[in-house]
Parts: C-alpha cells; structure tokens; sequence
C-alpha cells in the first residue's frame, strides 16, 4: 500500500503539513506573547501605581472595598501585609500569586515582576508593588485577566489550524488523485507497449508537465509504430529480395542437372545464375554496411582531402556505365575544396549517387554536380534529368529497402539500401541531406557537409 506514488504524495504532504503548521503556531505564538507581556508589564506597573494613589486619597477604611471593586474590572489582586495576612480580590484566586519571597522583597520597597512558565506554553505575568497605608506597609500583586483571553485565543488559533489541516487534507487527497491518475495511465500503457500494444493516451488537455510527458507518450508511440512497420517491411523485403535470387538459382541449377542444353542455353542459364549470385552478394555487402554504420558511429576515420578530384575519380570509375547510356556530364561546377571527413565513407556516397542517376536516367540524359564551400561548410549537389520520383514517395526515399514504382525499377536489381546507406554518412559526418525531384523531369539531391 505504502510503495504507492498516490499513497506517498498524500503522507509527504500532510506530514510537512503538520510540521509547518506546528511549527509556525509556536514561532509565531511566542514571538506575540513576548510582544504583548512585555507591553502588558509597563502598563501593570503604572495601573498599579494610580491604584496606590488613588488609595491613599481615599483612606485607609475604604481600602478592600476598593481592592475588591478595581478586581472586577480588570485585575486579580492580592494584598500582602506585614504580618502575612493575604487578600485576594478577582476571580479564579485560588492559587497564590506570590512565593513568602517574592512578597517580602516587595514589602522591603522593591517592583518585581514575579513570571512562572507553565507546561501550557502561556507564561503568566504578576507584578508586585509595595506601598504603605499610615504606618502598616503592604505588598500589592496584580495578575491581568487578559492572560485567561490568550488562553481562548490560542485555542481558537489550534481550532483554526486543526481545520485548514482537515480540509486542506481532504482537498489534497483529490489533486494528488488527479495528479497521478494520468502516471497510473501512463503505466499501464507502458505494460502493454512490452506486449506489442503501442496505444495512445486520448484527449491529453493539460498543459502542465504531465500534459507534456503524455504528449511526449504518444510521440513515442507513434515512433514505436512507424519503427514496429519498418521492422516488420525490412523482414518481408530481406525475405523477398533473398528468395527471388535463391529461387532463380535453384531453377536453373536444377534445370541444368535434370536436362541436356546445348551450350549457348547452358551459358545463359550459367549467366542467369551468376548475376543472381553477384545480386545477393551486392545485398549481403550492403546489409553488412548498414548494420555497421548503424552499430559503430565513432568508426569515421576521419582525414584530409581534396573532395573535387574525389568526385572526378568516382566519374572516371564509371565511365563505361554514363559512355554506354551517352550521358552528358556536366562537372564545370565542381570547385576546389578540401574537406576533413572519411575519405573511404563519402567515396561509398558519390558511387551510390551517381549508380542510380545513371540507372534512371534516359539514353542521351544529363548529370550535374556542383562542389562549393559556403561559411565553412560544403555543399554537394547531384542533379539529373532521369525519370524522377513521384511527390508521394519522397518523405520515404531514404527508408531501408523502400522502393518507388517497379516502373521506376525496370531491371528489378536495385535492393532499396543505396540511399539508406548514403543517408546514414552523411549523418555520421553531421551532415544534412535532401531531395527534390518531379516525376518525369529529374531528381536533385543536395549534401551539406561540415568543412
């Protein structure tokens, strides 16, 4: 019950609470008890001394009658004399006022405060005055009444904050109820989130802090799902691109162990089965880069060198393939720049790039790179005239195994990684990539890497 966050929020707050109220009720109560007596004892001592004088312009016959009329005003009195007869005026007198000691130093001439501390907090004030009726000295204690009044105000004080601790109490009980219903949802989806449920928390309101974690919920989720999808197509496509190849090879090896050819369809079958062979070798290779790349970011070897006549080299590399396609190059924009990056990393790049603007790109086709430093950054544009992407494709392009159209395939080798790998360095080397491209008119694919 206790390991609750509901039941501890609750105890936490009504024990500070009680500690807080307790304390400040103390704190507070002594520091205006001081205040008051200490203001209470000077006013005393000059009430006492006009009773003393209005006493002795009445006499000496009149004096207890007095004693006793100025007690049901705002005194208990007790009077002293010599011989140790006392008086007592006022109401609740049964106690003494004075100690046999006290009453003696004020009948020797002396004023004395006379303070005692009882075990209920409240200090009593009594303050003794001597004076002298002919020849017959007397000691006068006075004792306010006002001190029975503090007692009713501390009580009303205790009551008050007896209350404000119930219903403060009772109130918190619904906030705290409120305030940790939404984490008790929040864990009961997080439960089913490890069974494979990736629900949402509905109509999230709050603008608070916990309206932002459950905002931040659903964000994950929804991540949790795109990520579950893809997932789920990187295993179909894995399967499909492996089993396609597998199969082709397996047909034709089993055709030409089952059936006599002749040696120009056994050399086409035999061509079949090794281009099928490099097919799922290309995949394997490209699966391997991206699980390292994804696994090992800090495997940059990082170094410096001129990026122009890198990407000049990667053209030469694949002259045959834009020669065959008479592509026309256009590199007038390639500007001098050295760059400190991964030299092995980016070469994959530009080989990934110029691949397939020059598979998708029509005979007689153009490519255009462009290279130039800009505030200590370097931007690298590939642009071609090929057959482009559709709109609906492109937030997808450099997905795992994500493919447009077969149309757009035509010769059904592509394995859907190249840009995913591409896409993966850039990140590595903090960079940013995007797309821009018109189905039918080209694609451009702009880099801009750190200097």
């Amino acid at each position: 019950m206790f390991n609750t966050l509901y039941v501890r929020v609750v105890v936490t707050f009504i024990l500070v609470v009680v500690m807080s109220l307790t304390a400040s009720f103390y704190i507070t109560f002594n520091f205006y008890q001081e205040r008051v007596l200490s203001e209470l004892e000077e006013e005393m001592i000059q009430a006492g001394k006009g009773i003393i004088r209005l006493q002795k312009a009445m006499g000496q016959e009149n004096l207890e009658g007095y004693l006793a009329g100025i007690s049901t005003i705002t005194f208990n009195i007790a009077l002293y004399s010599e011989d140790g007869e006392v008086k007592v005026f006022g109401r609740n007198t049964d106690e003494p006022m004075a100690a046999p000691s006290d009453v003696q130093k004020v009948l020797n001439g002396g004023v004395y405060r006379v303070e005692s501390t009882e075990k209920r907090l409240l200090k009593n004030v009594t303050i003794g005055l001597p004076f002298q009726v002919e020849e017959e000295r007397y000691a006068l204690f006075l004792k306010p009444r006002i001190m029975d009044r503090i007692d009713i105000i501390k009580e009303a004080l205790i009551t008050v904050l007896t209350y404000v601790l119930i219903i403060g109490s009772l109130l918190y009980l619904v906030a705290a109820f409120l305030l940790v219903n939404p984490i008790k949802k929040l864990t009961a989806l997080t439960t089913n989130i490890a069974k494979g449920d990736f629900q949402q928390i509905k109509s999230i309101k709050r603008k608070d802090e916990i309206g932002e974690l459950g905002r931040s919920f659903n964000r994950m989720t929804s991540e949790l799902t795109k990520l579950e999808t893809m997932r789920k197509e990187f295993i179909s496509n894995v399967s499909h691109d492996l089993q396609s190849p597998l199969t082709s090879i397996r047909g034709f090896a089993v055709a030409l162990k089952e059936n006599e050819f002749s040696k120009e369809q056994q050399d086409h079958y035999l061509t079949i089965i090794q281009k099928e062979s490099e097919r799922l070798a290309k995949l394997s290779e490209n699966l391997l880069k991206l699980s390292v790349l994804e696994n090992k970011e800090s495997l940059l070897e990082k170094e410096i060198f001129r990026l122009d006549q890198q990407i000049k080299q990667v053209f030469l590399s694949h002259q045959p393939q834009w020669l065959e396609k008479k592509l026309e190059l256009n590199l007038e924009d390639v500007n001098k720049v050295e760059i400190t990056a991964d030299q092995l990393q980016l070469e994959q790049v530009w080989h990934n790039l110029l691949t397939n603007s020059i598979k998708y790109s029509n005979t007689g086709g153009k490519i255009k790179v462009e290279v130039k430093e800009i505030q200590k950054k370097v931007q690298v544009i590939f642009s071609d005239t090929g057959i482009g992407i559709p709109e609906k494709d492109l937030p997808y392009i450099f997905d795992r195994f994500f493919k447009v159209d077969k149309a757009r395939v035509r010769s059904g080798q592509g394995s859907g990684l190249g840009l995913a790998i591409v896409k993966k360095i850039i990140d590595l080397h903090k960079g940013e990539i995007s797309i821009k491209s018109e189905h039918g008119v080209g694609t451009s694919i702009q880099i801009v890497l750190p200097k």
